[in-house]
């Protein structure tokens, strides 16, 4: 792993030394502005959750930004590594948006182009991708890791060049890093805890539950905030009946074992996608036959695909599930199967989702400008996008509701929609 991280760095820094290129689509000009950000004085952010302006027009402003040919915005994402499964889906999600878009005249008259960058599967090479990105004089706004503790890692970057930064991942810590710039479509895991603990207790009649959890921000947020949920609820955890696993572990059966020893009654587990699918795997192979709860993973199609049979009868709190019935949802989930010829998975819609505030943001503010789109991004009160309705909200996190899902005969077939209180 060291030797990868080194061989990393040394390419980024040879890279760093010629033009900006991209690892996909084609190289944005660089003859735009100077640092992103500046066209504009007031602090960005701060009218989130504020009634939204009348949707922009057809023409550009005046901006180094808007004097370019095209809009350029940039895409991290797992290109290679062990990752590059959940990176296959954040490109095609990414495309698919901005060809639709495309197909329709575009944005001001002009056509999005995608520049994206590889973060390869560890949290050097994606900050290294990501700010290489930030640094392009062309890019206007951005999505950036569907991992939280990798767009946390890049926060001070974007909070610098003061670029709208769409982070893909989940984190509750991700508000907390206090980046006027840096948005979530996806609900928050303070939110998404307390929708766990009243699945776990209210469908699956938990009462003495065991919780499996990844140990990095996202898992350990989502820990702690399904924990003091059923706190709340009457439940205390205890202290024993919590297990962590890194981010690399691959055998999960001794800790199956103790979970089936122990006294509890259920098993929640908070994971990513891999991880996800070898729980499940190991979970079946152990004959684990307690009611299962995951998070988005759980239900994922990364995770489904991986272990096959293995993964029914495990409830998710989903961001997304292919058989969503809300007509944005049905009509991505069906043109992602056309185009692609596979099932659309979280981190498609994800990127989608995103390309998609941004362009309304665009639209709204009538300029690429990054500061006039991260002003306008904070306006947007009622967005249909495919995995939620989307509301600007004052921690800059857009998700107003979830999926309750059941996995069957390889599909997460939904329950209902959930919503926190």
């Amino acid at each position: 792993m060291k030797k990868r991280v080194v061989l990393s760095l040394l390419l980024i820094a040879v890279l760093a030394l010629s033009a900006c290129t991209t690892t996909a689509t084609t190289t944005a000009p660089t003859t735009a502005g100077t640092t992103a950000g500046t066209t504009a004085g007031t602090t960005a952010g701060t009218t989130a959750g504020t009634t939204a302006g009348t949707t922009g027009g057809t023409t550009a402003g005046t901006g180094p930004y808007d004097k370019l040919d095209k809009i350029y915005i940039g895409v991290t994402a797992p290109m290679t590594g062990t990752n590059k499964l959940v990176g296959d889906y954040v490109i095609n999600g990414a495309k698919l948006a901005a060809e639709e878009i495309n197909a329709k005249g575009g944005l001001l008259g002009k056509q999005i182009e995608l520049v994206m960058e590889d973060e390869v599967d560890n949290q050097q090479a994606s900050v290294n991708a990501m700010t290489k990105l930030l640094n392009n004089s062309n890019i206007s706004a951005m999505f950036g890791s569907t991992y939280s503790a990798y767009c946390i890692g890049v926060s001070p970057t974007v909070k610098e060049k003061m670029i709208p930064f769409m982070a893909g991942g989940s984190s509750a810590n991700i508000p907390k890093e206090n980046n006027m710039y840096m948005w979530q479509a996806r609900m928050t895991d303070d939110k998404s805890g307390q929708l766990l603990a009243t699945a776990a207790t209210q469908t699956l009649k938990m009462k003495k539950p065991a919780i499996l959890h990844i140990t990095d921000s996202f898992g350990t947020g989502l820990k702690d905030q399904t924990v003091a949920a059923l706190k709340n609820m009457g439940i205390e955890v205890a202290s024993n009946n919590v297990y962590g696993h890194n981010a690399d572990e691959k055998q999960f059966t001794p800790i199956i074992n103790q979970i089936m020893n122990s006294d509890v009654d259920g098993l929640i587990a908070i994971s990513h996608q891999v991880p996800a699918a070898l729980i499940m795997a190991q979970a079946d192979s152990a004959g684990l036959d307690l009611p299962r709860l995951g998070s988005s993973s759980f239900g994922s199609a990364v995770a489904r695909q991986s272990s096959g049979a293995a993964t029914d009868g495990w409830y998710a709190v989903s961001d997304w599930t292919v058989e969503v019935t809300t007509p944005v949802g049905k009509a991505f989930a069906e043109a992602y199967q056309a185009k692609y010829d596979q099932e659309s998975d979280m981190p498609a819609v994800t990127a989608y989702d995103s390309i998609k505030l941004l362009a309304e943001a665009i639209k709204m503010g009538n300029s690429v400008e990054p500061e006039t789109i991260n002003e306008n991004l904070g306006k947007i009160t009622n967005l249909e996008g495919a995995m939620s309705t989307y509301k600007a909200q004052p921690n800059r996190c857009f998700s107003t509701s979830q999926f309750l899902t059941l996995n069957k005969d390889g599909k997460a077939t939904m329950v209902e929609v959930v919503k926190v209180q």
